[in-house]
């Protein structure tokens, strides 16, 4: 049972923080629950650094949040990551980190101001900074290729990576997904996957194009993964599930390897999405394939497509067995 103070008026922020994950344990997603635990604690981090004689929820100072989305609007990209130098980034990070960033201390703040443990709302007439409205070039075919030469299809690891990469581009799932993903998930005899409680608790089902049957398949042999075996994607000598720290690593190799600086997790599935309008796919299809709740975020990739297609880009083109009309450019 978790050691607290008797009074919740004099709560430690770290007992206020774990309440706080208790509490949202019983609704959450096993995502929602992640992103709580890694990003309001990335609040409690400036906290301690900003004041370390310490505070409690009860005697945070009015204007804390406004100083923590002022020190993040100042903060280096990847300020805190070991492979920093040998990465090639600068500047600070974007508005929508930011926004990410705050938006958990912001929840985190108003569930403590619901519980009584502060008396004010610390949020209220703050504003977060604008969204970073940055057109995303999806890839293209070269720099698929370029993504995929470095690594080396014999090699149990890399045969691993590149099943990660194609989930990613040639079926639209997130990067947590494929952390999560679970052996019984994946379903050769239909040439289905399986993505279960995931974004909004939601689940759905993908297409196993031909090129993920056969390295999804080829790394079920060399892992020696059974159909009900737990974890889908291991680590190669010890066996354990991979993390996210595996798919950090992975771009950052990739990055290393191809100079391509731009690169990420949430660029593949961004690719598919556009590609997959451009290829002949309908708003609702794709709404399913990706997990979206609604049509707000899915419409993007309608306007991206269309300007794509004028503009006759190179991009990464899907397999067509994913539509029911194919790709409608003559070049491809």
């Amino acid at each position: 049972m978790m050691k607290t103070s008797e009074n919740k008026n004099e709560l430690t922020m770290q007992e206020a923080f774990e309440r706080f994950l208790e509490n949202g344990k019983a609704s959450w997603a096993p995502s929602t629950l992640q992103f709580y635990e890694k990003n309001v604690g990335y609040f409690l981090r400036f906290l301690s650094e900003t004041y370390p004689a310490g505070l409690t929820p009860g005697n945070l100072p009015p204007s804390v949040f406004l100083e923590y989305l002022v020190s993040l609007r100042a903060k280096e990209r990847y300020s805190n990551h070991p492979l920093r130098d040998v990465m090639h980034v600068e500047g600070t990070i974007k508005n929508n980190t930011v926004r990410t960033y705050g938006r958990a201390a912001k929840v985190f703040l108003n569930w403590c101001y619901q519980n009584r443990l502060c008396s004010q709302r610390l949020t209220d007439y703050v504003r977060m900074p604008k969204a970073d409205n940055d057109q995303i070039l999806p890839l293209s075919v070269e720099e698929v290729q370029a993504m995929d030469a470095v690594f080396d299809r014999q090699i149990p690891n890399d045969l691993r990576n590149l099943c990660i990469l194609h989930l990613m581009l040639d079926a639209g799932l997130r990067s947590c997904e494929v952390v999560r993903l679970q052996a019984a998930d994946v379903v050769f005899s239909s040439k289905c996957i399986t993505i279960n409680r995931s974004k909004h608790s939601r689940s759905r089902v993908v297409r196993m194009v031909p090129l993920l049957q056969e390295l999804l398949g080829e790394y079920a042999h060399v892992f020696r993964i059974a159909s009900s075996d737990g974890p889908f994607f291991r680590k190669f000598r010890s066996r354990d599930s991979i993390d996210s720290n595996v798919i950090r690593a992975l771009f950052i190799r990739i990055r290393r390897n191809t100079g391509l600086d731009r690169v990420y997790p949430h660029l593949l599935r961004h690719t598919f999405a556009t590609s997959y309008m451009m290829g002949g796919g309908n708003l609702e299809s794709l709404r399913i394939l990706v997990g979206h709740y609604d049509y707000s975020v899915t419409r993007i990739y309608l306007h991206l497509a269309n300007q794509f297609f004028v503009m006759d880009s190179d991009i990464y083109r899907l397999d067509p067995v994913l539509f029911r009309t194919s790709y409608q450019s003559k070049h491809w």
